[in-house]
């Protein structure tokens, strides 16, 4: 992702006015660090998502211009196995998400990063989540004949998003998208296999910009975005739809800003929350976990 400087000076603007830390009604305290990425290959992490099938452990992909692979690390940020994805092509991955769906969990790698707003059609690959079995670092690949690749659009034109999570209440996947100075909520109906181009409709927008990742806990009901600065909360009602429940201000997580901090998930256990930024210019990528508040 290269930093937009005027979207970056409109976010510094709105830090010096609101500030970036946590509001008094936080259900989340500060952050504490877990790990460092320290393996090469892990250069630009873009995506972040827990795993269902190798509990306490994370998924993670670089940003655009790497091969097409996905990494799993566990909670100290450490490597542990390495899956690509046979014949497909990393344009411009940007955020990974989870779908359970006829009694099988996928990961949903998304590949809608565009930078200048000029891609007709954007993608997201499904495929089964892997199950780490050895406890060396395992370098393994993902057969085409086992990826599901979806082909979208957006009804309004061309968007750049790096933020995707799948509704598993509305059975929507959800794309928000980035450079806007007010991110659009886009949605489409994710169905079993690919059909022909889905199209993302817009269904709302959010009074934040340079959105770089978004998740959805386990169960549906609390929703995460971040942007370089923040971290944003929304809890969801029963019988609310994800529209309905961004039309709410968000509360303001308590975040440590990270170099180009780009990833946000939820733990497993919803016990909290992780984010992951990439290392440029000679930074550490640092794994910080945000534990919920005892009495929440």
């Amino acid at each position: 992702m290269a930093l937009d400087q005027k979207l970056v000076a409109c976010m510094l603007g709105s830090l010096a006015a609101f500030g970036a830390w946590a509001q008094d009604d936080s259900p989340f305290t500060q952050g504490r660090a877990k790990g460092k990425i320290s393996h090469a290959e892990i250069n630009e992490a873009s995506g972040l998502v827990t795993s269902v099938k190798n509990p306490g452990f994370l998924w993670t992909h670089n940003d655009s211009g790497d091969a097409a692979r996905i990494f799993l690390i566990d909670d100290s940020a450490q490597l542990k196995a390495t899956y690509y994805l046979q014949g497909v092509t990393a344009r411009d991955w940007e955020d990974i998400g989870t779908m359970a769906r006829s009694e099988r969990n996928y990961l949903l790698v998304g590949d809608i990063g565009d930078n200048g707003g000029r891609r007709p059609y954007i993608k997201v690959h499904r495929i089964e989540e892997p199950v780490m079995h050895r406890r060396e670092i395992s370098i393994d690949t993902i057969p085409r004949e086992h990826i599901a690749t979806y082909v979208l659009k957006y009804e309004d034109g061309p968007r750049d998003a790096e933020s995707l999570f799948f509704d598993p209440i509305d059975n929507y996947l959800y794309v928000i998208s980035k450079r806007e100075l007010r991110s659009g909520i886009y949605r489409t109906v994710f169905p079993e296999t690919p059909t022909d181009t889905l199209v993302l409709k817009h269904v709302g927008t959010l009074p934040h910009t340079f959105i770089t990742s978004a998740d959805l806990s386990e169960d549906g009901t609390e929703i995460l975005m971040k942007n370089l600065l923040n971290v944003f909360y929304w809890q969801r009602s029963p019988g609310e739809s994800i529209p309905q429940s961004l039309k709410r201000p968000a509360v303001r997580l308590p975040y440590r800003p990270e170099p180009q901090g780009e990833a946000v998930a939820f733990s497993r256990d919803g016990r909290g929350y992780y984010t992951l930024s990439e290392a440029p210019l000679g930074f550490t990528a640092i794994l910080y976990f945000y534990p919920r508040q005892s009495n929440h």
